[in-house]
């Protein structure tokens, strides 16, 4: 994953979190601050493939819960 891929993975994610933050709970803000600052410093840093999946697999996780609380889809899965 390029810099500028990265750099604009975290603008998306920082601008969910401005725009859902009222309706999420803290442990999902909390979760989704982490994705963001791992992303950052895969900016600055270099990480194993290990800890790269693990990051991937943790936003993944927190976006699926964003989008599940912001559109109420567990509503339409009944």
């Amino acid at each position: 994953m390029n810099k500028q891929s990265l750099k604009n993975h975290i603008a998306v994610l920082k601008r969910t979190r401005d725009a859902c933050s009222s309706q999420l709970d803290i442990g999902t803000l909390t979760e989704l601050d982490g994705v963001i600052e791992g992303f950052q410093g895969l900016v600055e840093n270099r990480y194993s493939a290990e800890e790269i999946a693990r990051l991937i697999l943790r936003a993944l996780k927190v976006i699926a819960v964003v989008v599940s609380i912001s559109t109420n889809i567990h509503d339409f899965l009944k």
